[in-house]
């Protein structure tokens, strides 16, 4: 995991047309903007495809990003969440119905037993938190799925860090109740 100063200094030298420097953001952020929008969106192919616009528009929004005084990851997300908002607005306007594409490349994704046992996991994990406010939902995928910390996640929604960690405490103390009452234990 990068720190902060080194994440700072890989920005201003992504932002100067570093590709390298561009390479390593990529690298930090990638999987943490999938397995969020996976978390959002609810399906591979889609979360694919919003991580892949995210990872664009950072490229061509990183000449004009100004530090103020945020995580860079504030700036990141929100480029996420509005890919996410697109990506649900397509899906409700779309009328066709996708089919299986034949790959160009053999596959080097984990076996379809171990990728469909993961998904199964994240959709039940997907359904407790329906139960849950929209604003304690986004707080846990951005700081469980994401792994964003308290101060990225405060900056990415407007919110102090200390107001993330109280809905981000309500929300847990909420899915506790209902998997207890579901006779699951921790």
């Amino acid at each position: 995991m990068m720190g902060e100063a080194e994440l700072d200094a890989f920005v201003e030298r992504a932002r100067s047309g570093d590709v390298r420097a561009f390479d390593e953001l990529l690298r930090h952020f990638r999987p943490r903007i999938f397995r969020y929008c996976f978390a959002r969106l609810g399906e591979r192919e889609g979360a694919e495809d919003a991580t892949q616009e995210t990872c664009v528009s950072l490229y061509t929004a990183l000449g004009s990003y100004q530090d103020q005084g945020v995580p860079f990851a504030a700036f990141v997300f929100g480029i996420a969440s509005r890919k996410i908002a697109m990506a649900h607005r397509s899906r409700a306007r779309r009328r066709d119905h996708p089919v299986a594409r034949l790959p160009d490349l053999p596959d080097e994704a984990p076996e379809p037993a171990d990728s469909a046992e993961r998904d199964d996991a994240l959709k039940q994990l997907l359904a407790h938190l329906e139960v849950l406010p929209s604003r304690q939902r986004d707080i846990l995928l951005m700081r469980v799925i994401a792994g964003l910390s308290t101060d990225e996640t405060a900056a990415a929604l407007g919110m102090s860090a200390g107001n993330v960690r109280v809905v981000q405490h309500r929300a847990m103390a909420t899915l506790r109740q209902r998997l207890a009452g579901e006779g699951v234990s921790r």
